[in-house]
């Protein structure tokens, strides 16, 4: 059975296409147009993700954003004509699985929906599948990395990670301090489907930095120009 998406978006145009997209991709779905409508079909019906507008007419769709992460772990991406770093990192701090900007590619946002379905699934099976130490925290110098909770942890304190900011700090922090480039990281979070050129990954690197220094005073990751990012974790 194909995946149910639910469709947040109020412009008729933009969710004819989203529309188009979906279905192309083998998907089928639900469309609302307004905030409060997105939150009554979420809960009277069981969607496998959803893709939502911050734009929308009723409700800010941050909040929205964060309602219906409240009510389901399912994927949710946000596809948004607000391009700013800042509310990238704002709608992913209200957990969104990914951010896409408009203008999007249906190829890409494809890429997308397929790579946050696979990882939702991945982690449930892991979840329920699994023994309860089948999944025990990896430890880096002294960071402690949490599979199941998806934590980081650096001298006692603790911050919480979307799924995706954790596989990118497990990428660096299991590299030891190479380099690991961007085309490299976004490989970790969509396989072989990602398109190259995207700023997701400077998006999610600036969120785990900035959720490291609630936990670190000195900064762990940096940048190499030209390069991508390595990782430098206190020794104790």
């Amino acid at each position: 059975m194909s995946a149910l998406i639910l469709l947040v978006e109020d412009d008729p145009a933009l969710l004819t296409l989203l529309q188009a997209s979906v279905s192309y991709g083998g998907f089928t779905s639900e469309s609302v147009a307004s905030g409060r409508a997105a939150l009554d079909i979420f809960r009277s019906r069981s969607f496998d993700a959803v893709l939502v507008d911050l734009g929308l007419p009723d409700l800010d769709g941050g909040e929205v954003l964060r309602k219906l992460r409240e009510m389901s772990d399912v994927p949710i991406l946000v596809v948004s004509g607000r391009d700013s770093e800042r509310d990238k990192i704002d709608a992913l701090d209200r957990g969104a699985d990914d951010y896409i900007p408009k203008p999007f590619l249906p190829g890409e946002l494809l890429a997308r929906i397929r790579a946050a379905l696979r990882r939702h699934q991945s982690q449930g099976a892991s979840k329920e599948g699994s023994s309860p130490d089948a999944r025990d925290p990896i430890w880096v110098g002294a960071l402690k990395l949490d599979p199941f909770h998806r934590t980081a942890e650096l001298r006692g304190r603790t911050t919480v990670l979307s799924d995706a900011e954790f596989k990118i700090l497990c990428a660096l922090a299991t590299s030891g301090e190479d380099v690991v480039s961007k085309s490299a990281l976004l490989k970790t979070l969509y396989d072989s489907d990602a398109a190259g050129e995207t700023r997701i990954v400077e998006v999610y690197i600036s969120n785990i930095r900035r959720k490291l220094r609630s936990i670190e005073e000195e900064e762990v990751i940096f940048n190499v120009r030209g390069r991508g990012w390595k990782i430098v974790i206190p020794a104790t």
